[in-house]
């Protein structure tokens, strides 16, 4: 069996985290977008909007960014960040999973549920009381690994072009 490590990403990895962030925001989801929905997910400078992201998140105190590797190769990564929810509610702190993304030859090895089980380990430790987590509704498999991991749907969201 071949041994998967999660580790912290650092500013270093920069280009390693932006391939990932590519390799979700443009290749996956291209791959699997309905046409008629690209207008709601498209970006007037994709490329500018994807690198001052990654930026964002490898400058940020609150974010997590994690790197999957096998066998020393680096196969996915996932990042997310802490946040308080509405004083009214029982639990209040959450852990947000930003982005998800395994290689596809990578994928059904164990490695997403592996990048997960980290992280939501890292937001324990900081203590949140939930792990929330979003994905396209054009994700099939996504939302197949969400409820595998015993993620329920607690909101559905609408968008209509005016």
């Amino acid at each position: 069996m071949t041994v998967v490590l999660i580790r912290r990403a650092h500013r270093t990895d920069r280009a390693l985290v932006l391939h990932f962030h590519r390799a979700l925001y443009v290749a996956h989801r291209d791959s699997i977008l309905p046409q008629a929905l690209a207008p709601f997910y498209a970006y007037r400078d994709l490329e500018s909007a994807l690198q001052d992201d990654v930026d964002a998140l490898l400058r940020s105190p609150r974010a997590v960014v994690l790197i999957a590797e096998r066998a020393g190769e680096p196969v996915g990564y996932a990042t997310g960040h802490t946040e308080e929810d509405d004083d009214r509610r029982v639990l209040q702190r959450k852990g947000v999973v930003e982005d998800w993304y395994v290689d596809e030859g990578a994928r059904s090895d164990g490695i997403g549920a592996k990048l997960l089980e980290a992280l939501a380990a890292v937001f324990r430790d900081e203590g949140c009381q939930v792990l929330e987590s979003t994905t396209w509704p054009f994700n099939a498999g996504a939302r197949q690994a969400h409820e595998a991991l015993g993620f329920h749907e607690v909101e559905v969201k609408y968008r209509k072009r005016l």
